[in-house]
């Protein structure tokens, strides 16, 4: 029966779209305009590529960050591979808020010049950079991250003890509100690696897969590792004292599909009632459209304190684990993230 009913959802989403693409397209620039409004984000043309960072394809990004969950600040360092297009550079630029203290800039061993431009951080190389060249640069930064948008690094509590927890939720355009990025949809990152340096009681959920923790005197880094494209607004962490355990989904090749989730302590044994129907629907959506695309990763839910849930790339960010909600951020693995 819950098969029946993904698919006729799937049947009606098509079936509307083909017949009514121009109202609905007209309802959604309405929509946009209004959150835009109401959230307080700048109303310009995000479809078009922003013309001061549209003169390099990025590669690879390292986050290296320190987070506590009960400070709403990060500190840390984004370094940054890329390659010119078009042209030799001796100049980038990256979007961030400008309530953030740029510490440094480093690239070839050296300190870069670096200046605030609106909202964004302007970086002068003291060389020249040939076109198509991949080449990096790593920004130092720290301070208190913004919240536009859906609230795009938040700090709350859970539960009886008010633990402290944090989260990311980019979506759409509030990467730069707390790492220094480049929100051009149309350059994706080639693949990332995590690293999140937290006090010992907690664990960081992100992208991709865990492949260390580290000790670190009485800290923990955890260290994920994602391999796919991703654009900024789906890079996400979230801290705080999760319990943790996984369902597996058999696939048709190769090893089974791990879905890991995140929960937090006065959540588990309700959690771990209802996240195992994530099995079906993701055979479901292996057989309608086609295998899992992150499957040599992972898929997995964390849960946050937002009302709804975010398609992070191979982990959701879950407020509760009902059959709907999941499927919903199960389906944008396919479409909004892969495609």
């Amino acid at each position: 029966m819950k098969n029946i009913y993904l698919l006729i959802t799937l049947l009606f989403v098509t079936t509307f779209s083909v017949q009514a693409q121009d109202e609905l397209d007209q309802i959604i620039e309405s929509e946009m305009k209004m959150a835009m409004r109401q959230f307080n984000m700048p109303d310009y043309n995000k479809d078009l590529a922003n013309e001061f960072t549209d003169n390099y394809d990025l590669k690879y990004h390292r986050f290296e960050w320190n987070i506590d969950p009960a400070v709403h600040y990060i500190s840390g360092s984004v370094t940054s591979y890329f390659k010119p297009i078009g042209a030799d550079m001796t100049e980038m630029y990256f979007q961030l808020s400008p309530n953030f203290t740029i510490d440094s800039v480093i690239s070839h061993g050296a300190t870069q010049t670096a200046v605030w431009a609106d909202n964004m951080v302007h970086i002068t190389f003291d060389f020249t950079i040939p076109d198509n060249t991949l080449d990096s640069v790593t920004v130092y930064y720290k301070g208190t991250p913004g919240g536009s948008g859906f609230g795009a690094y938040e700090t709350s509590t859970h539960g009886s003890n008010s633990t402290p927890v944090m989260w990311t939720l980019s979506e759409p355009y509030g990467a730069m509100d707390w790492w220094p990025c480049k929100q051009d949809l149309d350059d994706k990152i080639d693949s990332i690696d995590v690293y999140v340096n937290t006090e010992s009681q907690y664990r960081a959920a992100s992208n991709g897969l865990l492949v260390e923790e580290i000790e670190n005197g009485d800290n923990i880094i955890y260290h994920w590792k994602h391999r796919y494209p991703i654009p900024a607004y789906l890079v996400a962490i979230a801290v705080t004292n999760y319990e943790f355990y996984s369902d597996w989904v058999p696939m048709d090749e190769g090893p089974d599909l791990e879905v890991l989730n995140y929960v937090y302590p006065e959540s588990l044994s309700s959690a771990q009632s209802q996240t195992p129907d994530i099995v079906e629907i993701m055979e479901f959506y292996n057989e309608t459209f086609k295998p899992y695309p992150y499957r040599t990763e992972k898929y997995g839910h964390a849960q946050f304190g937002w009302g709804g849930g975010m398609e992070h790339t191979t982990m959701s960010f879950m407020g509760s684990f009902g059959y709907d909600l999941m499927a919903h951020e199960l389906a944008h693995m396919w479409f909004g993230d892969d495609i």
